[in-house]
């Protein structure tokens, strides 16, 4: 019959770490998430500010085409983030205004149109276009 021993005491340890090592790389890891979280940020911010970039140019496309067919409301237009032209601003996302619509230098057959179009969450990021095209007959 085989007899039983029981380890007791220091002579066999068990695997793992201890509280020191698990603090300590905790910590580590914490002081890297918190100096990498002002990139997060800033990643971020960059992202909406290039969103709002594409979107204000694709409205501006959008309306010199309607302006090209002679379509063109007067006054402040309202869009959503597609570009869709929308009946009031409780929906809208951007607003645009035909500032100038005036005959071209030396040519009468051509149009200057200047656009400004605004986020409205961004007043301070207003986009100016400016552009030429031949006008509806």
């Amino acid at each position: 019959m085989k007899l039983f021993r029981f380890n007791c005491g220091r002579g066999h340890r068990r695997g793992g770490f201890s509280l020191v090592e698990a603090t300590f790389s905790i910590g580590l890891l914490s002081f890297g998430f918190l100096t990498l979280a002002p990139l997060l940020a800033l990643g971020l911010k960059t992202a909406r500010l290039a969103r709002d970039d594409r979107a204000t140019a694709q409205v501006a496309q959008t309306l010199i085409e309607e302006a090209k067919q002679g379509t063109l409301a007067s006054g402040t237009v309202y869009l959503d983030i597609q570009g869709t032209v929308l009946n009031s601003s409780q929906a809208a996302a951007y607003t645009a205004q035909s500032t100038s619509v005036t005959p071209y230098q030396g040519n009468a057959s051509l149009t200057q149109m200047t656009l400004r179009v605004t986020p409205l969450g961004a007043p301070d990021r207003v986009r100016t276009y400016a552009v030429v095209y031949q006008a509806p007959q």
